[in-house]
């Protein structure tokens, strides 16, 4: 780490289609990339080049029954519902709203699912840039979140290569001397934060490069692997009904031992 760094959008990379080379798109689109950068790759840009798109009917209620059906395919298990909203979690082990499913920046007859495994696609692209332009730069696929308990989205990293993701700063000592027992910086997320200021919603700047942070590292475990937390040290795994019914279970077995 230095002390500072700075985040450039990429611009003039256009739509892109099922098929097309996104190291091309981005390397023609940004001539200036040099070795340590981080490319932070918009995650449907990546699924629309691997062509993970479903069409769907453009409109009326077979429109929504197809898209419940998507969803439904996309869910590894709910979480909670309000109205129309559905947090579930999807196979990767993300938790978000609609399985991350997108409608918007495509066209209305398809919807757009998340990469299948973010961690391989961002290793893909770092390959390619490294074998085929000789570069070497890390790679963070970013898509958009919301957060428990506040308002407001914000970009994460969905999958990663060529960088750690997590900062661990276990066993440190802090300048008062208290050893550091529980800070993990989620430095990908952090920076997939940082390149969604500059990319936008609806500016169509699907990529960003941030400059100075941080050198490309050999590959390691990916974002899934590392910042997705396993059920059994999840204090909020359950979803709202399944709190419900245990809590109901639970109470029954108390007042029947009483």
């Amino acid at each position: 780490m230095i002390g500072g760094y700075s985040v450039h959008p990429v611009r003039g990379i256009g739509d892109v289609r099922p098929g097309d080379d996104l190291a091309k798109l981005i390397t023609e689109a940004a001539p200036w990339l040099v070795d340590g950068d981080i490319l932070v790759v918009t995650s449907k840009i990546v699924s629309k080049a691997e062509g993970n798109l479903v069409d769907v009917p453009q409109a009326g209620p077979e429109r929504e029954a197809a898209r419940e059906r998507v969803l439904r395919e996309q869910t590894a298990r709910p979480v909670a519902t309000r109205g129309h909203t559905r947090i579930v979690q999807t196979h990767h082990g993300f938790v978000l709203a609609s399985a991350g499913i997108d409608a918007s920046n495509v066209d209305r007859s398809q919807l757009v699912l998340l990469p299948i495994d973010p961690d391989r696609s961002a290793r893909e692209l770092r390959t390619v840039m490294r074998e085929r332009y000789g570069l070497d730069v890390a790679v963070i696929i970013s898509d958009t979140m919301g957060r428990p308990w506040r308002n407001g989205l914000t970009d994460v990293a969905l999958g990663c290569a060529g960088i750690p993701p997590l900062r661990d700063h276990r066993g440190e000592t802090d300048p008062y001397g208290n050893e550091l027992h529980i800070t993990q910086m989620a430095i990908v997320d952090e920076l997939a934060a940082a390149a969604e200021l500059v990319k936008g919603k609806v500016d169509r700047v699907p990529v960003a490069v941030v400059r100075g942070l941080i050198t490309a590292s050999a590959d390691g475990p990916g974002a899934v692997e590392t910042l997705v937390r396993d059920a059994a040290h999840d204090l909020f795994s359950m979803g709202t009904a399944e709190a419900i019914a245990l809590g109901r279970e639970q109470a029954a077995e108390n007042h029947a031992a009483s």
